[in-house]
């Protein structure tokens, strides 16, 4: 096993990203489109890992529901060229009366140094009348592999009457910071690394207190974290203006996780990315600079496939949602491959995925793009160089 060793600078506030078009494509199990991915660093083996959503084919469906979701894996080398896995990771029980007997759908993956944490969107049958499944709330699963996972039975956060989606996590010395979109605010919850007791819910980003452009509701957290950092909690959110697709992604930053100051570059406007028209997004650090990945409708299939996009800072080793990293070392014995990263997701009224189609963008790195650290774009895809020790 190789040993990391990182040493990062403290990550400015992107002011945009540069697009550089889908990266993963469903197929086999996931032939329905994958969408809303999750992305986590893992140092022990050297790659990223990404959860995503995919629906189920409509013979999968638990009997009585809408619709149904599964939880899929893959696994990247340097955040472009992804592996799927055979099978989902996570399904709907199909148990009358539980959470999650329609739906998991939505994930968010931390590994907190502990133990790998996904949290995620459950759903049961609809209600009477209705034509969508019914929310229950944000479930919780641990694992000891990122394979195999152990389900929290109860959800962690309750629906109650507001629509409840997408949520992110990250961890500060020794604390992990659970956010969940509650519309028309951002909830955060918080525990102790090996805690199994979680806070209330307490509201930290108002969509009153961000500006107009987000006067409609705030949602789509997706969390990182930066030690170097006088604030070390960042959180890249949707805000819509006055409804679904009227939206722009902004930027905030915690010293505490309870205070948010959210960035005076909100909402982004630098890059190529059309951020009007992403359903989910997903941020990790990358030395100075950020990678996002998200999802939206492949024009040509139909489906929902992922994309990533940069910024034009300097990017460089790759860092977990937790800091410090849980896979540095004091000794400098092995050699980092640095790469590329996205998400976010929007919920719907039911708790459930939202989409529109939208174009896919060109990467800008042959003028004024991402070209600082790259070793070279090919077919559409950034390549980001290994950096040998």
């Amino acid at each position: 096993m190789t040993v990391l060793f990182f040493v990062y600078a403290a990550a400015a506030a992107p002011s945009g990203f540069f697009d550089l078009g889908f990266v993963l494509k469903g197929a086999g199990a996931f032939q329905n489109g994958v969408g809303a991915p999750s992305v986590e660093w893992r140092g022990d083996t050297e790659e990223y890992v990404m959860y995503f959503e995919a629906a189920t084919d409509a013979e999968d469906v638990p009997e009585g529901c809408a619709n149904s979701f599964h939880i899929g894996r893959a696994t990247s080398p340097d955040g472009v060229t992804w592996a799927l896995d055979e099978a989902p990771v996570l399904t709907a029980s199909g148990v009358a009366g539980t959470p999650r007997e329609c739906s998991v759908a939505q994930p968010a993956i931390l590994f907190d140094g502990t133990q790998w944490n996904l949290f995620y969107s459950a759903s049961k049958l609809p209600n009477e009348g209705a034509a969508t499944n019914a929310p229950s709330g944000i479930g919780w699963a641990t694992s000891a592999d990122g394979i195999a996972w152990t389900v929290v039975e109860e959800v962690l956060v309750p629906f109650v009457d507001t629509s409840i989606g997408l949520s992110s996590a990250a961890a500060l010395n020794g604390v992990v910071y659970l956010e969940v979109a509650e519309l028309p605010d951002i909830f955060q919850l918080s525990r102790p690394v090996g805690s199994s007791t979680w806070s209330e819910p307490v509201r930290v980003l108002d969509h009153l207190s961000v500006g107009e452009w987000a006067g409609h509701w705030v949602h789509g957290p997706s969390l990182v974290c930066d030690e170097a950092a006088s604030r070390p909690l960042a959180m890249l959110f949707g805000g819509d203006t006055e409804g679904t697709f009227e939206r722009g992604l902004g930027w905030a930053e915690s010293a505490d996780g309870v205070s948010w100051a959210v960035d005076t570059n909100s909402p982004l406007a630098g890059g190529n990315l059309d951020y009007s028209a992403l359903n989910h997004w997903d941020v990790l650090r990358s030395g100075a600079g950020y990678v996002v990945w998200y999802s939206r409708t492949d024009e040509e299939s139909g489906e929902k496939a992922v994309g990533a996009a940069v910024t034009d800072t300097q990017l460089g080793d790759p860092a977990p949602r937790a800091c410090p990293s849980p896979w540095a070392v004091e000794e400098d014995t092995g050699s980092v491959d640095t790469g590329v990263g996205d998400t976010g997701d929007t919920a719907g009224d039911d708790g459930e995925d939202t989409d529109e189609p939208a174009e896919s963008g060109d990467c800008g790195c042959a003028s004024g793009g991402p070209v600082a650290g790259l070793v070279g774009v090919g077919l559409g895809l950034l390549l980001l160089g290994t950096r040998r020790r």
